[in-house]
């Protein structure tokens, strides 16, 4: 019986050869999907295929896949997985993908996809420490064809190479980044949604609006969208304005905007001081009986700040509370 948190990688992971440090690391399928579409081509060549998840989309929008893993034991769990989906246009190769004897077997390359390793234990992610060699691996590809698209780690801070970068959310959370080289490069930065499969990408002049005080709607940021500076953007595309910056990114407007890029919306019950007696009154006032509580607080103090509210409060109501300075914005959400 699959787990799961393999099922929501791939649909028939109970049917597959996988181990749960596997899936921890596996592309999901409706990712692997969208960039399966997006690289379409005729022969297409997976530089660390795992246990094969994007390969096997890859195998079934391209003619050719080549699946290169130097770890024997994915590269055979990749190979039976590849058995049981009926997938016969897969040519895998298990080595070190920068090595002569592994490039001189690729033949009228098309497109190098890459998802290079990383270690697990990382607090924060560095192009030094990724596996294969980045710089290296381009250079040897580039021999074959200069469309390259790589993944890399979505939190990484420098990215020191000519390409476009791809944020992919899934579910409202930050999920994938991709980089796009040479005539695979569209754009500077994007920011792509699924399962809506949405994209924003840099608009000559747009204009970030900014509001002061909320007003009848709040609206969680896409994370996508966030990383890849296009806040601009969406403020230009939905008409809604930026009200706070910081870990939790709101947008403000003055109707429900219907936007992939928007994950939560919000209905502004009422706004008060953040002193707690009066905060209380207007909760009570409001039903509330339950409190989400939407704004910046260490994780130590979370519960003990929510229990202190929901101890005084007898109502049904789940109750959003977002905090602007010493203001409390009192919301229900609405999608």
């Amino acid at each position: 019986m699959a787990s799961k948190k393999a099922l929501e990688k791939h649909a028939q992971a109970g049917e597959l050869y996988h181990s749960a440090e596997d899936i921890r690391w596996a592309t999901p399928e409706i990712v692997a999907a969208y960039r399966a579409k997006r690289l379409q081509c005729k022969t297409i060549v997976d530089v660390g295929c795992g246990i094969g998840f994007q390969t096997f989309a890859f195998a079934k929008q391209c003619s050719h896949v080549f699946a290169i893993e130097i770890d024997i034991e994915k590269i055979e769990k990749a190979r039976k997985n590849a058995a049981v989906l009926g997938l016969k246009n897969i040519t895998f190769i298990a080595g070190d993908a920068l090595s002569p004897q592994v490039i001189r077997q690729l033949k009228d390359v098309d497109i190098v996809f890459c998802d290079p390793a990383r270690l697990p234990q990382e607090t924060e992610r560095t192009t030094a420490t990724i596996q294969p060699d980045i710089s290296e691996l381009l250079r040897l590809y580039r021999k074959l064809t200069d469309k390259i698209a790589i993944e890399f780690p979505p939190q990484i801070k420098e990215i020191p190479f000519d390409c476009e970068r791809e944020y992919l959310s899934w579910q409202g959370k930050l999920n994938r980044l991709t980089l796009y080289f040479g005539k695979l490069k569209k754009v500077e930065r994007s920011a792509l949604t699924l399962p809506a499969e949405e994209k924003i990408v840099p608009q000559m002049g747009a204009v970030l609006r900014e509001a002061s005080a909320p007003q009848q709607y709040l609206f969680d940021v896409d994370p996508a969208v966030v990383k890849a500076e296009l806040l601009a953007e969406l403020s230009a595309k939905t008409g809604a304005a930026l009200l706070q910056r910081g870990k939790n990114i709101v947008f403000t407007a003055s109707a429900l905007v219907n936007d992939a890029f928007f994950v939560h919306a919000y209905k502004v019950l009422e706004t008060v001081s953040f002193e707690q007696k009066l905060l209380l009154r207007a909760l009570r006032r409001k039903g509330a009986g339950t409190i989400i509580l939407r704004y910046s607080i260490d994780p130590k103090e979370y519960a003990a700040v929510r229990r202190s509210l929901e101890k005084e409060l007898k109502g049904q109501k789940v109750i959003c509370l977002f905090r602007l300075d010493d203001k409390a914005v009192i919301t229900e959400e609405v999608r």
